[in-house]
C-alpha cells in the first residue's frame, strides 16, 4: 500500500515537504510513525540537527503533535489501521498555537 505523508514545517528541513511510504496491508498508524521517526532521526544525525521536538512519537505517545488521516483525527489513533492512498498530516502545538 502507498501512504502519502505531508510533513509539518518543523520536520521539513530534515525530510522535505512530502513523502510516500510503501507499507504492507494491515499496517497501523503507530508502525508508520515509528518508520517516519527513524527517517527523521537519521536525517537529523546526518545534518547535525536536534530531532527532540521533530519526531512524531515520545515512547508510545504522540510527541506534541496531532495526526490526521485524510483530514480527520483517527479515533483509535496509534492502533488505526491504514489503507492504500491514505494521506497523513501533522500539526504541532506551540505556545499560543
Amino acid at each position: 500500500m502507498k501512504i502519502h505523508v505531508n510533513y509539518d514545517f518543523t520536520q521539513q528541513e530534515l525530510v522535505g515537504k512530502t513523502d510516500v511510504f510503501d507499507v504492507s496491508q494491515g499496517t497501523k498508524l503507530g508502525e508508520l510513525l515509528r518508520m517516519i521517526d527513524a527517517k527523521i532521526m537519521e536525517a537529523g544525525k546526518n545534518k547535525r540537527i536536534d530531532t527532540t521536538y521533530k519526531t512524531t512519537l515520545a515512547g508510545d505517545q504522540l510527541n506534541g503533535c496531532v495526526v490526521f488521516i485524510n483530514g480527520s483525527a483517527p479515533e483509535k489513533m496509534l492502533e488505526q489501521e491504514l489503507h492504500d492512498e491514505n494521506i497523513i498530516e501533522f500539526v504541532y502545538g506551540f505556545c499560543g498555537g
